[in-house]
């Protein structure tokens, strides 16, 4: 067996092009391992369902890169693909959608990927988004540090990691889900983080189950939130000179740290937020070790530098519970994030020119391009086929940054997405191959064309140059 490479596959691939097409591509493109998860879906009319793939904010021209019953966008009814066990969630204030799976839908799907998977000598993984329960109560979100809940972008309606409600809840999903599925080789975790889409998400979260975690592990909540609003306030209140300034604040480390010693409830803050998540996924730990069968495999997918600092995936510290940290690298996002940032802090400070703003984030975000004349035009999600404009050098100095952080201690598997034009999937590959990286993973099968597949089977097993 080669090189790591892991393919996230979507049930409905299986369904529309059968197990066996699906396993031959990923086997021939030397696949060593896959992650599913727990669904199977169905062809909805438009406006029922959910729209596959998904807008990702406002991703409209995106599409899949294979046929889904005969479609490259298409809107989906989905259904889980077993029956949760009822008494998991006695004591909690969320249960699982009780949606029944329709009798000509073949809801083992996901249990014959893993099946299949073994057959042929591969890992098999499930995936879970535990913060994710069914109508998150209004008590139960994220609030930002002025307290409003976040009026930026909403990838996903996660609930805030502190809710004991909501805790209790993904404890119960991640039992419920490794119950049904004993032979999965791995535990993916998804969104097990504090949003990053936009600014106002990376001031989140203060809400009163945060104030009174944050009291009862000893931190000095006054201060974090003190400190924390007089940062919320000075981007309230930007000019261009400030705009300047903070571009070699970012450039010199002596004047950053300056910045923090200032304001130590900000970096206080951000150690709180990665205390959340890094004590989940120890609970998490504790529960795969003590599930009565061989050590099963965990990794932690979640924002790369420099989101991660904000959104509390301290890959230096799950490296110590985790088999593998998988940062993602889904560059369409990170092309629209400047503007999604950058049109907040527009709002915030009308009087600041575009290009301005864009300058600043683009450096702040270490996401360089090679435009003039920067506008928001220039920043949103790529229609297929059109090339993506943050250097792919970036992405190599984030991989290495958490290669160090985590020093060999798990293995460092980037999450590569393949909704990138032919050439620049190419060069990300091989960008990819030729890191620290341990293997990668790749966003998805259905992004996957034969064209792409053929890049992958020739980049991937190439030699590192």
């Amino acid at each position: 067996m080669g090189r790591f490479l892991g393919i996230f596959i979507n049930p409905a691939f299986v369904q529309y092009e059968g197990l066996d097409r699906v396993f031959d591509n990923l086997q021939s493109a030397g696949a060593t391992a896959v992650v599913t998860h727990p669904g199977v879906a169905r062809p909805a009319a438009d406006g029922k369902g959910g729209r596959f793939p998904p807008l990702h904010t406002d991703g409209y021209n995106r599409v899949l890169g294979r046929e889904l019953w005969g479609k490259r966008e298409l809107h989906l009814q989905t259904f889980r693909a077993f029956d949760p066990d009822p008494a998991l969630y006695a004591d909690t204030a969320y249960a699982p959608t009780a949606r029944p799976v329709p009798d000509d839908m073949d809801r083992e799907v996901p249990a014959r990927i893993i099946a299949e998977a073994h057959k042929r000598g591969m890992q098999a993984h499930v995936q879970i988004s535990p913060f994710q329960p069914p109508g998150v109560r209004p008590e139960d979100r994220p609030i930002c540090v002025d307290g409003a809940p976040p009026r930026g972008p909403l990838v996903a309606n996660v609930a805030c990691l502190n809710s004991p409600q909501a805790h209790a809840y993904a404890l119960a999903a991640v039992r419920d889900l490794l119950a049904h599925y004993p032979d999965a080789d791995g535990l993916f975790m998804d969104w097990v983080e504090y949003d990053a889409y936009g600014i106002e998400g990376c001031f989140t979260c203060f809400c009163p189950h945060c104030e009174a975690a944050a009291n009862g592990q000893g931190f000095d909540w006054a201060r974090i939130k003190g400190d924390t609003m007089r940062l919320w306030d000075w981007l309230h209140a930007l000019t261009p000179r400030e705009l300047v300034r903070s571009r070699r604040v970012m450039r010199n480390p002596s004047e950053l740290l300056e910045r923090l010693t200032d304001a130590p409830g900000v970096a206080e803050f951000l150690r709180f937020k990665a205390d959340t998540v890094v004590g989940f996924y120890r609970q998490v730990r504790d529960m795969l070790n003590g599930s009565g069968r061989p050590r099963r495999h965990m990794s932690a997918r979640g924002w790369p530098p420099p989101w991660n600092r904000s959104s509390g995936m301290d890959y230096r510290r799950l490296a110590t519970i985790c088999d593998a940290v998988t940062p993602k690298l889904f560059t369409f996002d990170y092309c629209a994030l400047p503007r999604w940032y950058g049109q907040t802090l527009l709002d915030w400070n009308p009087d600041l020119p575009q290009a301005a703003i864009l300058d600043a984030l683009v450096e702040w975000m270490n996401l360089p391009d090679d435009i003039e004349n920067r506008s928001f035009a220039h920043y949103n999600i790529p229609a297929p086929g059109e090339r993506h404009p943050a250097k792919l050098e970036s992405y190599r100095a984030r991989i290495e940054e958490v290669a160090a952080q985590i020093e060999g201690r798990a293995r460092c598997l980037p999450f590569a997405h393949a909704y990138l034009p032919e050439p620049q999937w190419e060069e990300m590959l091989a960008l990819l191959r030729d890191s620290p990286a341990d293997g990668i993973w790749v966003q998805m099968y259905g992004y996957l064309s034969d064209t792409k597949l053929d890049i992958l089977r020739r980049v991937w097993r190439t030699e590192a140059g």
